[in-house]
């Protein structure tokens, strides 16, 4: 029996899906996102259902519009979004930068799992008819809460990345965003780390603990997390 969070979900975004109930072996999930990723003229995109998650009746073509409309991300925006966490946050900049070392290595998704019984989530696997895998963040009401990007924000730092890095959106739940990517090159894994934290300052600030932590963990990981409180 599908929940109907689930239901929700899959009625909201009206795209080709798939629904895993709890408890499946997350093999199994991960195992159809691949074979989505690879074959079907599409965005693949699992998202860990949570009880909150009741979207309303439809993706609207006027919601899609004013994510497109949103203002275009460059590495200005970055350096600007951090100096604001600098002002506003409780911490010395000096003091999260950190070594490059000590980072551990993500090549799993966290999202859909549940660590308790070591299987997954209710996981929606939605194939979203996207041209470019960035688009989906014009398809999701994900986002624009607390320090949480908007959709129009996430939308072209999503292309940003795209275009720089190869990573794709891959997994969302409530409060956690999942991308896949190749692993980044030492020289180059300390300025993402710097604009992992502008997107996302509680990824340092209540998670890893420095940027060079992080910076270290990406030339490491195929994984990409986000999580906003």
């Amino acid at each position: 029996m599908f929940p109907e969070q689930a239901k929700s979900v899959m009625r909201y975004l009206g795209c080709p899906c798939e629904y895993f109930p709890r408890g499946t072996e997350i093999g199994t999930v991960v195992d159809a996102y691949r074979s989505a990723l690879s074959k079907e003229k599409c965005t693949p995109l699992l998202i860990a259902v949570e009880s909150h998650m009741f979207f309303d009746e439809g993706c609207s073509s006027d919601f899609q519009k004013e994510v497109f409309a949103a203002p275009k991300i460059d590495p200005e925006w970055f350096k600007k979004t951090r100096e604001t966490h600098d002002r506003d946050f409780c911490y010395e900049p000096s003091e999260i930068i950190g070594e490059m070392s000590g980072g551990r290595a993500r090549t799993e998704f966290s999202a859909i799992i549940d660590y308790g019984i070591q299987k997954t989530w209710d996981v929606v696997l939605a194939k979203i008819p996207t041209e470019n895998p960035w688009e989906v963040f014009a398809w999701l009401p994900f986002g624009g809460w607390n320090d949480c990007p908007s959709n129009g924000v996430m939308l072209w730092v999503g292309k940003y990345w795209y275009e720089k890095y190869g990573a794709v959106p891959a997994v969302i739940s409530g409060s956690v965003l999942e991308f896949t990517a190749p692993r980044v090159p030492k020289e180059k894994a300390f300025g993402l780390a710097e604009e992992h934290f502008a997107f996302c300052p509680d990824n340092v600030l209540q998670n890893v603990g420095t940027i060079g932590r992080l910076a270290d963990e990406l030339t490491k990981s195929t994984v990409w997390y986000f999580r906003w409180d």
